[in-house]
């Protein structure tokens, strides 16, 4: 909502949660699993969180969305992915090296895939036929030959 301006200083985004199915549960007499206090509070705490990770920024007192918090809502992520994933292509930009296509295949692979079964063995004999460039994309990311022989 700060991104999109519906929002832009503590008390609309206040405005803008008391009209929401939240706010509405938090007014539920028979439902008290959550009440106006926490909510006033989750809301002062995701604002601090959003200004901490650069999404959104204060101005004076008008709350603006950062340049990296615009281009994760166009992208439809949840903030902890984006944020994620800038910050793997920040890493990427450091040494992408177009001569294998892992560093590719590492940089386009989805945050969202589901987990799934890896048959380690398999992995392994992949990772042991790499070339040299193959192989430092995947010291690059964190994943070492020793960590596949234990798994």
């Amino acid at each position: 909502m700060i991104a999109t301006k519906l929002a832009t200083s503590i008390e609309s985004v206040g405005d803008y949660m008391a009209k929401t199915l939240l706010q509405c549960s938090a007014d539920d007499k028979n439902d008290p699993s959550i009440n106006q206090e926490e909510l006033s509070e989750m809301v002062r705490m995701t604002i601090q969180d959003m200004e901490s990770t650069n999404l959104i920024k204060r101005d004076n007192f008008e709350l603006q969305a950062t340049t990296l918090g615009q281009a994760i809502v166009a992208s439809s992520l949840a903030p902890e992915d984006g944020i994620f994933v800038h910050k793997e292509l920040s890493k990427a930009l450091q040494a992408f090296v177009m001569d294998g296509e892992m560093h590719v295949l590492y940089a386009f692979t989805p945050v969202q895939a589901t987990q799934s079964a890896i048959n380690w063995k398999i992995f392994l004999l992949e990772v042991e036929a790499f070339d040299e460039s193959n192989m430092r994309a995947l010291s690059f990311i964190g994943l070492k030959p020793t960590i596949l022989n234990k798994m």
